[in-house]
């Protein structure tokens, strides 16, 4: 029986034996896109659990203001912000018990369903209230692929509701302005940089994100590679499984307005 090593270094012989298997999906043979989760890529706020010691998704070093990975917990500074590819666009309608009676996701609805045709905005409290007496929330979700600083791409969602839809818009505007001698590009033939700034209205402040066009995508490979990703997205082919609650809420529910 070989003896395992955990040094972190390995020799030229095993380097090699797994350059030789890399590439064949050893090992992933019965694992489709079923089981695979898509990260969501958000903004750190005041009460997001990872800014809390005691919480179990406390991510060290993070800051109001910050963007993070929440399958990785990958974390870039909201300053600086992160490359991404946009690759495809969705708008969702997400039923959740309000916070006041808990809060809770329930579930996707589908945009042109009778419960969504009867939503009524209360005045109150300025959410989109189904008949049963649940939210609706209006979530803009843009597939990007994070360009990295070494030049890897990830798949990635970025989810935009309530206050974040004027971005969302303003960032879809900005991507259909993007012509050549009047012919729309694709949306992946851009690079975007995502940071964060402070905003507020009379009911508070939070961070939101700033978008700006940084240039052409990197390369053809990047270009093809986000093409891959679009085709999969929009056909139907990539199926994610829906992420646990918890993941589906972190980061995104805590700004009320």
């Amino acid at each position: 029986m070989a003896r395992a090593k955990t040094n972190g270094k390995i020799s030229t012989e095993l380097a090699d034996a797994i350059a030789a298997d890399t590439g064949t999906k050893m090992g992933f043979e019965e694992v489709t896109t079923d089981d695979l989760q898509m990260p969501f890529v958000r903004v750190l706020h005041a009460m997001s659990p990872q800014l809390k010691k005691s919480n179990a998704s406390f991510i060290e070093g993070a800051a109001q203001g910050d963007i993070f990975n929440t399958v990785t917990g990958q974390v870039w500074s909201g300053e600086k912000g992160i490359l991404v590819l946009p690759v495809y666009y969705q708008l969702k309608y997400i039923e959740f018990v309000p916070r006041s009676q808990g809060g809770g996701f329930v579930g996707e609805l589908a945009g042109n369903s009778q419960e969504v045709r009867n939503a009524v905005r209360d005045k109150d409290t300025n959410m989109e209230m189904l008949e049963s007496g649940n939210e609706l929330v209006k979530t803009a979700q843009h597939y990007v692929h994070i360009v990295h600083e070494d030049g890897i791409l990830e798949q990635a969602i970025i989810d935009m509701k309530k206050t974040q839809l004027k971005k969302s818009r303003l960032w879809n505007s900005m991507m259909m302005m993007q012509r050549d001698e009047g012919k729309l590009k694709p949306s992946f033939s851009n690079v975007y940089r995502l940071s964060t700034s402070e905003d507020s209205n009379d009911k508070g402040s939070w961070f939101t994100w700033t978008i700006k066009l940084e240039g052409p995508v990197p390369s053809k490979e990047a270009y093809l590679e986000a093409r891959g990703f679009y085709e999969n997205v929009s056909s139907g082919a990539l199926r994610i499984a829906a992420p646990p609650q918890e993941r589906l809420l972190e980061g995104s529910d805590e700004i009320p307005f």
